[in-house]
């Protein structure tokens, strides 16, 4: 698979001159990403810009690590003997048309799987948006260049999507909305050879990737799936559709998935270590914030909350409750030491409702000796703060004293912000370039947790 991750030379069999065709994008993208190692092939053109344009692959004039096919799927055959015959053992098909549209379509998938068996080569797709190497920065993918061209952030997140333009979705949602780092980002489509098995064992080995975050429609190999996922500490997070009968239809005929037995699978995979979520918005979060997230796994999960509003803390036990954790039941002296910045009239409890310490002594002191008490705690396994951010550009918060003690006391710690958009922007930057993962609605903090604690 790290050939397939970092190749040094990529060709394009299906590269197009027009710029308002994926073709194009596709060059483009890999052009600019690995300047002259990457080699257009069309027939029909002679350049592409101020590149030379090859009649077939094996006009190129260098060896291949990966070709990239890009043409009608009746033509792909054709394409992958010239590739064999040429010696290149990696290829990503992006175009679609195969076993997603029937009978016909799986046949001529089966035919480019005997073709790459009998060459020896590993088949990337079809049906798919390639692969984009972030930390390294290469492309292989038709999404538009203006899309991630200064945007991407390299991190510790690698994201795994069978569906296609899914991926691309997921890019440009996380690029124009919540930024964060990213490691790798592929799109598998319909596995004809290469699966998630094969991609997630290259990132448990890759010392790039940190986070695992992957959304299946079915699992060819569940066995093998969840030995990889009992071995490795990193945080594998799934998002597998196709739970309901509704669901398995439209898997089988999007990228021609058999979806298994749902129950017989969620066991395995809580069995595994692997934090499986419900949607979209639920994948981004957790991954996100397990990038993010500078502490290791809490070993219970009893949660200590902090807020600005006594409604909040109540709605959050809740949600804490429905997550299968604990509120914390802290020790004595850490409520009497909380109780200083607190007025004389009241008690404080877990959740630590803040607002009349902040009127008596201001944000800063009340939040940052709580959070010193909190965290202290051997009662408490994680801390959720809940901060408002009011339409000020001033320092609410100790920000280095929160990043301080998590790394000390290796407790996971999140945080909801709720008030002023451009205020909240900068207290998540603060606060998430020191490692303290943000979330913008309480329960997504709590989901959090449960995957920063519970491992699930």
């Amino acid at each position: 698979m790290r050939l397939f991750f970092e190749p040094r030379t990529v060709a394009l069999i299906g590269a197009s001159g027009n710029a308002m065709r994926p073709g194009n994008h596709l060059f483009m993208n890999m052009r600019d990403t690995l300047g002259d190692n990457a080699y257009p092939v069309n027939p029909r053109l002679k350049t592409i810009g101020d590149r030379v344009c090859y009649p077939d692959i094996l006009s190129v004039p260098a060896e291949i690590d990966v070709a990239v096919i890009f043409i009608p799927a009746g033509m792909a055959p054709e394409a992958l003997e010239q590739c064999a015959r040429k010696g290149i053992r990696r290829v990503i098909i992006e175009s679609a048309g195969f076993a997603e549209t029937g009978p016909e379509g799986k046949a001529l998938q089966d035919r480019c799987l005997d073709i790459a068996r009998e060459a020896g080569m590993r088949l990337w797709g079809p049906n798919c948006m390639g692969m984009i190497n972030v930390r390294q920065m290469k492309v292989l993918s038709f999404m538009l260049p203006f899309i991630w061209k200064g945007r991407l952030v390299p991190g510790r997140v690698s994201l795994v999507v069978q569906s296609g333009m899914l991926s691309a979705g997921f890019l440009m949602h996380i690029l124009s909305r919540t930024p964060f780092g990213l490691s790798k980002v592929c799109s598998i489509g319909n596995k004809m050879d290469v699966d998630e098995v094969d991609i997630l064992e290259y990132m448990v080995s890759d010392r790039e990737t940190g986070v695992i975050g992957m959304y299946l429609e079915s699992m060819k190999r569940g066995r093998r799936f969840y030995e990889l996922a009992r071995s490795t500490d990193k945080p594998i997070v799934v998002l597998k559709s196709g739970r309901s009968s509704f669901g398995y239809h439209a898997a089988v005929s999007h990228t021609a998935s058999l979806a298994q037995d749902d129950r017989v699978l969620d066991s395995a995979l809580r069995q595994a270590g692997v934090i499986r979520v419900k949607g979209f918005n639920e994948l981004m979060d957790v991954a996100r914030c397990l990038g993010v997230s500078e502490a290791g796994p809490a070993r219970r999960a009893r949660v200590a909350v902090f807020s600005f509003s006594g409604g909040a803390g109540v709605v959050t036990s809740d949600d804490i409750a429905d997550f299968g954790m604990e509120l914390a039941a802290p020790l004595p002296s850490t409520l009497e030491r909380i109780k200083k910045v607190f007025p004389e009239w009241m008690e404080p409890s877990n959740p630590v409702d803040l607002y009349p310490a902040i009127e008596k002594n201001g944000p800063m002191v009340t939040v940052r000796e709580t959070v010193a008490a909190l965290m202290e705690d051997p009662n408490v396994d994680a801390v959720y703060a809940h901060l408002f951010a009011p339409p000020i550009g001033v320092p609410l918060f100790d920000y280095d004293q929160m990043a301080a003690l998590i790394k000390q006391h290796n407790k996971p710690f999140v945080v909801w912000i709720m008030g002023h958009l451009d205020t909240a922007a900068a207290i998540t930057r603060e606060l998430e370039r020191r490692g303290i993962p943000v979330v913008d609605e309480i329960a997504r903090g709590v989901r959090v947790l449960a995957a920063l604690t519970l491992r699930r």
